[in-house]
This record gives C-alpha cells, sequence and structure tokens, in this order.
C-alpha cells in the first residue's frame, strides 16, 4: 500500500476539484495537499502550475509524517497542523466514497506522529504559534489581562500558556465552546463581535480565520490610542480577519511575523528535528515491511479503484 502512496503538494490557495472520498484532501494557509494511490490524486489537481512538488511510496509517507509532526511548518514542530489533519479526518470519514487504505494510511500517521512528537519534540513544543505568542505578551511588559478571539485548539492552547500568570478574558461566535472553555479554565466572556469592549484590552490574540473583516482601521485607530505605547495585538487567523495599514512597528503582528520571530527559535530547534526525522524514516521503512509481510500479494489483487 505505502508503495502505491501519491502525495501532491500544491500552493495554499490552489483550486483542487471536489472528493467524494476517492482522494484526502487537506487545506491550510501553508499548503494544499492530495493525498491518493496511484494516479488518482493528479485528477483532482485543476492547475499543474499550482503543483510544488509530488512524493511517491515511501517519500510520500516521510512528508506526511514530517507535515503532521510539523517538520514543514514555517514554525517548526508546531502542533495546530496536527489539529488541521485530525479536522480534514473527521469531514473525509464522513464522506460517501471514503477509502478503508487512504482511513488505515491517516491512522497510523496518527499513531506515528505522537510517538515522535513524544520522544523527540516534547521539550520544543513550546516554541509554537502559541508558544511565540506567549512570549511577545510577557515580553510587553502588559500581560496582566489578555483577550482571545476564538474558541478552537489554538486558542485553548494559548489558554494553557497564559492562564498561570494572566488574566484572561475569551470571545468567540461559538457561545457552547465558549462557555465550556471559560468553565474549564475559570475565564471571563465577552460577548463576540462587543467591539468597545474589545477596545479596553492592551493585548489582544486573534485565533478566527476567515474571509470576513472583523478589524478594520477604524477599530485600530481608536484601539491603539487609547493603549500606546504597550498595545500588541496579535493576528494568528487565516485567512486574517483585519484590514489595517498599522504594522508590527505599532503592534500588530500577522502570521507572517510568527513566522520572523521563529526563524531564531528554530536554530535551537535543529538537533532534535534531526533526530525526529531519522525516526520518522524507520518508522516509515517499518510499516512498509509490516505491510509486505502481511499482504504477500501483488497491489492489483487489492486495488480498490
Amino acid at each position: 500500500m505505502i508503495d502505491r502512496l501519491t502525495v501532491i503538494n500544491l500552493k495554499a490557495n490552489a483550486n483542487i476539484r471536489p472528493s467524494a472520498g476517492e482522494v484526502f484532501i487537506l487545506k491550510t494557509c501553508q499548503r494544499s495537499l492530495i493525498v491518493g494511490f496511484g494516479h488518482l490524486p493528479y485528477h483532482y489537481v485543476e492547475s499543474n502550475d499550482s503543483i510544488q512538488e509530488v512524493f511517491t511510496g515511501s517519500d510520500a509517507s516521510i512528508f506526511l509524517l514530517e507535515t503532521i509532526c510539523g517538520l514543514k511548518s514555517s514554525v517548526l514542530a508546531e502542533y495546530e497542523v496536527v489539529n488541521q489533519f485530525k479536522e480534514a479526518y473527521q469531514s473525509y470519514n464522513l464522506l460517501p466514497q471514503k477509502n478503508c487504505h487512504i482511513l488505515q494510511t491517516m491512522e497510523k500517521l496518527f499513531q506515528d506522529s505522537k510517538k515522535v512528537r513524544t520522544e523527540h519534540l516534547t521539550e520544543i513544543g513550546q516554541l509554537t504559534y502559541a508558544g511565540i505568542a506567549r512570549k511577545l505578551i510577557h515580553k510587553s511588559g502588559a500581560a496582566e489581562s489578555v483577550l482571545i478571539l476564538g474558541s478552537g485548539a489554538l486558542a485553548e492552547d494559548l489558554i494553557k500558556l497564559l492562564k498561570k500568570k494572566t488574566r484572561i478574558f475569551i470571545s468567540a461566535r461559538n457561545t457552547v465552546k465558549v462557555n465550556q472553555l471559560a468553565e474549564l479554565y475559570d475565564l471571563n466572556i465577552i460577548p463576540f463581535r462587543d467591539n468597545n469592549s474589545y477596545e479596553m484590552f492592551p493585548l489582544i490574540v486573534n485565533t478566527i480565520g476567515t474571509k470576513e473583516v472583523l478589524f478594520d482601521e477604524i477599530f485600530f485607530q481608536r484601539w491603539m490610542h487609547l493603549h500606546i505605547p504597550n498595545q500588541l495585538f496579535i493576528d494568528l487567523g487565516s485567512p486574517s480577519v483585519i484590514n489595517t495599514s498599522l504594522t508590527e512597528a505599532q503592534g500588530v503582528m500577522r502570521l507572517e511575523d510568527i513566522f520572523k520571530q521563529s526563524t531564531q527559535l528554530n536554530v535551537e530547534k535543529v538537533g532534535k528535528v534531526h533526530k525526529a526525522k531519522e525516526a520518522i524514516s524507520i518508522l516509515v521503512e517499518t510499516r512498509r515491511s509490516h505491510f509486505t509481510l502481511n499482504y504477500p500479494y501483488g497491489w492489483e489483487e487489492l486495488q480498490f479503484a
């Protein structure tokens, strides 16, 4: 099965033909992936110009495992990508023509990625999107309280990192999840889209990604006027929800600024990442050998499409 695995890595904004389950598709702010077997994934590519890389066989499995472990991310070893894969997997599992071999492949990848992270990447976990945001917040010198926008996995990561030293307020569209997080972590709730209340916070971290503009130039000018020079707005959403000419120099940081912050931190990770990649190669070869021993017949006897 691994020998027939094909992964097409496309640009983040690439157009992909919809699938009923014949292939697995993942779209994030950094990339788009089509995962399947043989030549089938090529049928879902709208334009060959959007293809960045193609991997097959063991190389495809290694690429997927390194990606899930965050080793292909701008912020090395970040774990938000794991949640993105799991959400895409859950959606794929609901498709009418989901493929059992793709499901099995993804399940094994999740198992192996957990092993790699536990054995090689745990100690550098704090240097992720949430970890970098925490460093910036503490460096600002105004970390008594912070407003977190969103209620997903990244928002919860931030809460866990900040709750010991910072009073946290939360606001998001999903009131059920907001109430759950507020009860679990003893948070204060701000009604969603209550910009008048939002403006009162010198420190804001957004984790919401949508094409809708939630914070425009008017909001930022009023917000900055209230808090200069200690204001900090970190936008981790993709797509970005902000529309302003303000930059990092004025305390407004976007994802690309976080990527820059991670460049120096990545130097500290090189040794551990190298060991993680070695472990991934060994795991993939073990999976491949195990499959060959348990399925002695050719691919043709296992072909499903």
